[in-house]
């Protein structure tokens, strides 16, 4: 981390391919322990809902006409089994987190146009690789839970936390848990920094960045508040895009002239 972060993330913007900025590989750990947890409370769900049914059926058969016919009876009588709901959804969703577990995140510079970004994750059940593009800015990070910490090799180590989500602003998302995605602070950031992710998707001020790097690298307590100020790093996109733009048109140029000067060779030659 030795070289200013203005410089890190210049570089990055400045990029005219794809850049991983992202990987983490999940272990076995992760999915051994999501499945055994999903098994504990099915088999939770399943002994409720058999517990259900017995106690029910015997209020059932004890009551005489006049008190089955009553819906306050009947709405006391069986609606326990709703409850039962809890358990099995709990085991079907311990089951799909491990898919909203990140492991690629692709950094797409585009000319003249705002940069976009490439989530990968896989499939709940098959374990199918699934890539989602997004624009940068319809990506954002907690606002109150930066992903830099100062802690670590690459400043991103947590004892509070091991993930970090990242929210999808898209009108395609559908539903609730599809908008969130699960980033293991784990995982090899672009840089070993992990300020990158904060400066792109928290819109946190670079300069105020830089000083918390300077005070990580002191062994100092990093302050608590960080200005939001995105408006640097859509500068330094900006520029960047203007560069790329010119350094297009002059590679294009010289194509043209090329292949001019290509074709006035053979017709000498021709003649």
């Amino acid at each position: 981390m030795s070289v200013p972060f203005a410089k890190c993330i210049n570089a990055l913007v400045s990029k005219t391919t794809s850049e991983p900025i992202f990987q983490y590989t999940p272990g076995r750990l992760l999915r051994v322990s999501t499945v055994g947890f999903s098994l504990v409370f099915f088999a939770y769900g399943a002994t409720f809902v058999d517990w259900s049914y017995h106690s029910s059926l015997d209020v059932w058969r004890n009551a005489d006409d006049e008190t089955r016919a009553s819906w306050e009876f009947r709405v006391k009588t069986f609606s326990p089994w709703a409850l039962s709901l809890i358990p099995f959804t709990v085991a079907a969703t311990a089951l799909y987190i491990p898919s909203r577990v990140v492991t690629k995140v692709t950094y797409i510079p585009r000319q003249r146009m705002p940069p976009l970004c490439q989530l990968e994750r896989r499939s709940a059940i098959l374990g199918r690789r699934i890539e989602v593009i997004r624009p940068l800015e319809q990506l954002a990070r907690n606002e109150k839970a930066r992903v830099y910490t100062g802690v670590g090799p690459q400043g991103v180590d947590d004892k509070a936390s091991w993930v970090f989500l990242l929210y999808d602003r898209s009108h395609l998302c559908k539903s609730f848990f599809s908008k969130y995605y699960i980033l293991h602070r784990a995982g090899k950031f672009w840089g070993g920094d992990g300020r990158v992710f904060d400066a792109l998707f928290g819109g946190d001020s670079i300069k105020d960045l830089e000083y918390r790097g300077r005070q990580a690298a002191q062994g100092k307590e990093l302050d608590k508040s960080v200005k939001h100020d995105p408006q640097i790093l859509d500068d330094m996109i900006a520029r960047s895009n203007r560069a790329k733009f010119h350094a297009g048109f002059k590679d294009i140029s010289k194509r043209i002239v090329g292949g001019t000067e290509l074709k006035l060779q053979k017709s000498k030659e021709s003649k």
